[in-house]
């Protein structure tokens, strides 16, 4: 789903449940499929359950699972944009995921197959990104631009350089090129968007990274534990509509420990335990 922009002193808790039928047709809602709470005080999520749905467990709806799975990351926009340390930080961050006990928490949504992942690198583009919103639809457009024959078992996670009038994080979805439907995940400029800092929660110091990239990181990691147990909007995610991630957004326990660096990203929901679980 979105990730939602933490906001200080927002008491409104924007919620759109729309029907789960309306968000396979993502590419005609304007508002992106995966209706989120798109505004949300920072207070909510410090409880241990992380959200106030946290109490209900995931619900295995039958869709498509990615237990083996491919990261790309794609930079789109000026270079210097973006946070200097952006590329390298997020090479560290999606090349550390595979074999970690955070990884780990989505093994219990597989339906028996083993969890892994592969990060496969990155490509620039250094063409203007849209100076709207962008849609899932263009997205995909821009995947299919540098990849004409996308994997299906792949993430193409969009770096924009900037965030054009945003009111969210992120979010992740499905789209096609070329006949081949496949997973698409867009972070707007981190750096430009306060309300995205885990900071504003807690600072743990994980790392000496900027800020932006640990906004960006954090994002990363909802978006792709989602996408692995909710590829197409049709697996897994509670009597809400909430997927793993959203129940635990903006919950840090402590730094995540990879082989590629120490990270504060959030917990992840874990039926296993019926909490947040970071590893």
């Amino acid at each position: 789903m979105y990730r939602k922009l933490a906001v200080s002193g927002v008491l409104a808790f924007l919620v759109l449940m729309c029907s789960r039928e309306a968000s396979a047709q993502a590419e005609k809602i304007p508002l992106k499929q995966d209706y989120e709470e798109m505004l949300v005080d920072k207070e909510a999520h410090k409880g241990p359950g992380g959200s106030s749905a946290a109490s209900s467990p995931l619900i295995d709806h039958g869709g498509l699972l990615l237990p083996a799975s491919k990261t790309w990351a794609i930079y789109w926009g000026t270079p210097a944009n973006f946070p200097a340390d952006l590329q390298s930080g997020i090479s560290a961050l999606l090349t550390g995921f595979n074999g970690s006990g955070y990884l780990g928490v989505a093994q219990q949504y597989m339906r028996g197959a083993p969890v892994s992942t592969t990060y496969m690198g990155s490509v620039p583009d250094t063409s203007a990104p849209p100076a709207k919103a962008p849609q899932t639809t263009e997205i995909g457009a821009e995947v299919c631009k540098l990849f004409p024959n996308p994997d299906p078992t792949a993430i193409y996670i969009v770096f924009t350089s900037n965030a054009p009038n945003v009111r969210y994080c992120a979010w992740h979805d499905m789209t096609t090129c070329n006949g081949v439907t496949f997973q698409v995940a867009y972070i707007p400029n981190q750096a430009q968007l306060s309300g995205c800092s885990p900071y504003l929660a807690k600072n743990l110091r994980c790392n000496s990274y900027s800020e932006g990239t640990v906004a960006s990181a954090d994002s990363v990691a909802h978006e792709f534990m989602e996408a692995i147990t909710d590829p197409r909007l049709d697996a897994w995610y509670d009597k809400h509509g909430a997927e793993i991630g959203d129940k635990c957004n903006f919950v840090y326990q402590s730094c995540v420990s990879f082989p590629t660096g120490s990270w504060q990203i959030q917990a992840e929901w874990s039926n296993a335990i019926n909490a947040c679980q970071q590893q």
